[in-house]
């Protein structure tokens, strides 16, 4: 296998790692984006209160503000949007 496709295996592996996490964290997996300069992994909002994230956006919206919260999880970034309805959560990186 060329040097291309392995550095891209193990960003495949480390994605599967931290999906695998935060399904047992009981969050929704809304999407992956797997690029040569980064892992992007999106999710729902999440209800347990251990999943954490570090405020990276306000985006004003017809209906309000939208929060974009992000934190690394196994070399990903996982990110989730917060609404006006949510509780704002603890900014811990």
């Amino acid at each position: 296998m060329n040097a291309y496709n392995t550095a891209f295996k193990k960003r495949v592996d480390k994605a599967s790692l931290a999906m695998t996490h935060l399904i047992k964290q009981g969050c929704a997996i809304t999407g992956l984006s797997i690029q040569d300069t980064s892992t992007v992994i999106n999710i729902l909002p999440p209800r347990d209160t251990r999943v954490k994230g570090t405020l990276i956006s306000i985006t004003g919206t017809h209906t309000g503000r939208c929060h974009m919260m992000a934190t690394r999880l196994y070399g990903c970034t996982v990110q989730w949007h917060l609404t006006n309805e949510e509780p704002q959560q603890e900014l811990n990186a």
